[in-house]
């Protein structure tokens, strides 16, 4: 079937001998484009072609106005709001309503609008709640915001709300004006001015011919222009138009053209019966797909065998995105048969990798301290596609170091052996920002990575917008914040207009793109509800109620639209795939789009359906058992090499497969750096203050005495060893300044009153000898007998604090948490229960460690005695030290080892029993917390 377009070409080859003086005009550049082309194709022999031009050039050839940029024009609205109203707003938080300014005062003139009389029925409205039902609170919020914290409700609120209402006219007036004076203007301003003066002022030559082809929703301002030259230049009118929507009145999509079909000048250009292209056979293929990612995939198959068809011609197949999200997916999921693919479309900017990085770049240096940044902004940087793969390995080693070192701030100097990250972390000054950030973008773009040439086309239109900011901010002052605010008010609203070669290759389209375009086959993904059609339009100062009086575009005007869109598309296509998705959206369900309803329920057109689906097959949880082969004890037996420590063994005791998935598989939470002061980098601080205190104390020689005056001064004694442990803990050398942060705050108040009590609990036991502080390697060995043979494995780990009190050696752990210092017997040390006393098995087990160590001598009268210095118990007037068997409080702890010696054999016999498996626990309240339990599944 042929085109809408080759129809209006040959045509005109037919019935226009002179093309030296005609014009033709369509709604677009594309359709235009697609003209020239067929046009050369009627032709038997070649010759000058005729004017060819799309409405907005041939409206704004006929004023001496030249349309300025959205930016330039939001500027100038912001300096004449600021002038009309005294606001001292800042340009950032304007921006968004400016916008939205201005595509009001831009409807108002493409629709010719008396602009005094709609501000002045907008003011006379009675009650403003009435007309601003339509806005949801947030917008509300905004609303208030902008202007100046005036709040919704009061009468007074409403009535200052209205006075400044009232200025909106004056704004307009005086706006379109200062535009006048410097010979610019907005879109609807060239038009107004050019359809109120034509015929008038302004009298286009006679003697030349006018086609205006494919026109459909019309602005007052298009209808005057065309219905002049229709009316005094004999100018001819082609629609674009079917009778299945046209003729039924109910059908929304031909409702424009049933109103120029009765329209005194326009109603003439009509024929007397529209085409009935909808009514030829179709194969009409709808289809079903779950999740939106599913859809390229699908589409990638389908299109890889039509195209291998005879006689399929890949220009004469288009794919249409009502969902411009879809466009990457799809562009990376079409088959490298493919040769030659032509993107005619709009993609949104803040959806490329360019916003993230330049956003991350401010983020950057607005959270930097100090001229150094801030790690988070760093990491994020480091691990961005752009930056990635050009900083390669050093940039695993920088992340690397900064976990490892626990570094929350970096300087400059860090990065500056490498030429690309010495660009990107630098000191920069305010005035500097923008060419910085202009500059990053050119090394990129010329830095030899993989991006192709879409990335290029982002890296153009960010650079653009950032010179434009940049000429921006130095005639209005604004500080880093309002740059990234202004920023990123710009991205959102802009999308990258990828235009290539539309007459070769497979066609991928938006939705408005395919205006006069025909395609044998056609293919539309996401033919969803709010998608196409799309939502309802937002933002306007105008309410519905004066929009309709006024005969604004309202959401019924924005339907009808993009129905006509859809069934246009159809008119003289020959196969049609129509996707949509199954699933429900993130807000709940998307319904298919009601012209898919439409499709099935009313047109009577034969089409099939085909539904896909995840298969889905549930599993019942089955448990994970890791039976001890050869493979495992050889990596059980290597592990105990080492010492095996208390935590060890309660991870063991806790859960046998948690012990195996942590110590024998070594699978990790990857490390994060510590910038605030949670429960872990608490007790690091404490237990290395501690250290510091006493081992000031230690003396060149002898024993180590614990005297009374060696705790006079505590209170800055203690500033000094915090300061000392924090410095150590983030990796901060002494010449460096020091300030606490945030929560590092809490800690070191949290630490010095703990360490406070702790030290002034011990002065009242001076004097007291130190044996061993912090000590490492407080280990023993202890044998194991398996089967044929005997396994000598180290016992122990870190020990806070020995000392020795009289004839009473105290083995000290210092708690920062809750843990209790009670337990009911020895074996109930060993059960695999959530109530299980972990912090009295450890300090039983570093008793018996002692005892190993250093075996009671035949005589000695020394006692043993283990305890917890712990959060909850020391700031208790009654705190004891020691651990508690029930309700009796443990002087010596010697009898009790034996049978802690035979469970902890026990224990280790068990672990290297073949036969004996790592399994799970089956205290599901273990999981709770647990790294492990999405393996397991609970």
């Amino acid at each position: 079937m042929k085109t809408f377009i080759q129809e209006l070409a040959e045509t005109i080859v037919r019935e226009y001998p002179d093309w030296n003086n005609l014009t033709v005009v369509f709604p677009n550049r594309r359709a235009a484009l697609y003209f020239r082309k067929a046009l050369g194709e009627a032709l038997d022999t070649p010759r000058w072609a005729p004017d060819v031009l799309h409405v907005e050039a041939f409206i704004g050839s006929f004023s001496e106005l030249v349309e300025a940029d959205k930016l330039s024009l939001v500027v100038k609205l912001y300096r004449t709001f600021k002038q009309v109203t005294g606001s001292d707003e800042d340009l950032d938080f304007f921006y968004f309503w400016g916008e939205m300014l201005l595509r009001d005062f831009d409807e108002l003139d493409k629709y010719l609008v008396p602009a005094a009389g709609l501000f002045r029925d907008m003011s006379n409205q009675k009650e403003i709640d009435e007309y601003f039902d339509y806005l949801t609170e947030e917008q509300k919020k905004f609303l208030t915001d902008f202007w100046q914290s005036v709040e919704f409700g009061t009468a007074d609120s409403k009535r200052r709300f209205l006075e400044l209402w009232r200025s909106l006219y004056t704004i307009y007036t005086e706006f379109r004006q200062q535009l006048e004076r410097e010979g610019i203007a907005y879109g609807g301003m060239i038009h107004r001015a050019v359809a109120e003066s034509i015929g008038k002022t302004l009298t286009p030559p006679a003697g030349r011919q006018y086609i205006f082809a494919g026109f459909n929703a019309l602005t007052s301002a298009e209808e005057a222009i065309i219905a002049w030259f229709v009316l005094h230049r004999k100018a001819r009118v082609y629609w674009d138009e079917d009778a299945f929507y046209v003729q039924p009145r109910h059908r929304e999509a031909g409702a424009f053209f049933r109103q120029y079909r009765a329209h005194a000048v326009l109603g003439a250009t009509f024929p007397e019966q529209p085409g009935s292209y909808l009514g030829t056979a179709k194969e009409i293929t709808v289809l079903g797909v779950p999740q939106k990612a599913g859809q390229p995939k699908l589409l990638a198959q389908r299109l890889e065998a039509v195209l291998k068809q005879p006689g399929m011609e890949a220009e004469r197949t288009v794919v249409v995105l009502p969902d411009e999200s879809l466009l990457l997916p799809v562009l990376y999921a079409l088959p490298p048969s493919l040769q030659t693919i032509n993107v005619t479309m709009g993609f949104p900017l803040v959806s490329t990798p360019y916003y993230t990085l330049i956003d991350l770049l401010f983020d950057l240096h607005l959270h930097q301290r100090k001229a150094e940044f801030y790690f988070r902004y760093v990491l994020a940087l480091l691990n961005h596609p752009y930056l990635k793969g050009r900083v390669g390995d050093e940039g695993n080693e920088w992340r690397e170091y900064i976990l490892k070192h626990n570094q929350v701030y970096l300087a400059p100097s860090f990065f500056e052996k490498h030429p690309l990250a010495r660009v990107i972390f630098q000191h920069i000054d305010l005035e500097d920002f923008l060419p910085y950030l202009l500059n990053v973008i050119e090394v990129l773009a010329t830095s030899g990575g993989q991006e192709g040439l879409m990335e290029k086309e982002f890296a153009f239109h960010f650079h653009r917008i950032l010179a434009r900011v940049k000429d921006l901010a130095a005639s209005e002052p604004m500080n880093l914040r309002m740059l990234q605010r202004m920023f990123r008010q710009i991205a959102r609203a802009e999308k990258v207009p990828f235009t290539g070669e539309p007459l070769r290759g497979l066609q991928i389209m938006g939705v408005l793109e395919t205006r006069n375009l025909d395609f044998d086959r056609v293919i539309v993904l996401s033919l969803n509800e709010g998608l196409w059609p799309a939502a309802a339009r937002q933002g306007s100062y105008i309410p519905h109620n004066i929009r309709k009086a006024y005969r604004l575009p309202t959401a019924e005007h924005q339907d009808a639209m993009y129905a006509y869109l859809f069934y246009r598309l159809l008119q003289r296509a020959s196969i049609v795939d129509l996707y949509y998705n199954t699933e429900p959206d993130v807000l709940g369900t998307r319904e298919m789009s009601r012209y898919l309803y439409q499709l099935i329920y009313e047109t009577g057109w034969p089409f099939s359906r085909q539904v896909l689906y995840n298969p889905v097959q549930i599993h019942p949880v089955q448990p994970i058992t890791i039976e001890k082969k050869a493979d495992v004890l050889l990596k059980l037996e290597r592990y105990f090499g080492k010492a095996l420590t208390p935590s060890t063994l309660n991870t063991y005791i806790e859960c046998r497969l948690q012990f195996y998935f942590r110590h024998l598989q070594e699978l990790r939470e990857p490390d994060e750096v510590e910038e605030e002061a949670d429960a872990r980098i608490f007790g690091n601080i404490l237990h290395r203050v501690m250290e510091l205190f006493y081992i000031a104390l230690r003396p060149p020689s002898g024993p180590w005495r614990i005297q009374a005056g060696d705790f006079a001064n505590l209170d800055d004694k203690l500033e000094f060893f915090i300061e000392r442990a924090f410095r150590e803990h983030f990796f901060l050398p002494d010449e460096k300044p020091f300030e606490y942060e945030g929560r590092q705050l809490v800690v070191k108040e949290m630490v010095k009153r703990f360490a406070a009590k702790v030290l002034r609990h011990d002065a009242r036991s001076v004097p007291f000898v130190i044996e061993l502080l912090e000590a490492n390697n407080f280990t023993t060995t202890i044998v194991v007998k398996q089967r044929d043979k005997s396994l000598s494995i180290v016992m122990g780990g870190k020990i806070d604090r020995v000392d020795r009190k009289d004839d009473t050696v105290r083995i000290i752990d210092y708690k920062t948490g809750k843990d209790e210092n009670r337990f009911e017997n020895i074996p109930a040390l060993f059960q695999r229960s959530p109530r299980r006393n972990k912090a009295a098995f450890q300090a039983m087990l570093y008793a018996w460690v002692y005892a190993q160590r250093q075996p009671r001598r035949e005589g000695e009268t020394r006692a043993l005695q283990p305890g917890l210095i712990n959060r909850r118990e020391i700031f208790k007037d009654d705190f004891e030290y020691g651990l508690f068997l029930g309700r009796q409080r443990l002087e010596d702890v010697t009898n009790l080892l034996p049978e802690f010696e035979e469970q902890l054999l026990m224990l280790l016999e068990e672990m290297f029993d073949p036969a004996v498996p790592f399994d799970q626990t089956e205290e599901l309240k273990t999981c709770m917390y647990c790294d492990y339990k999405e393996i397991c599944q609970r």
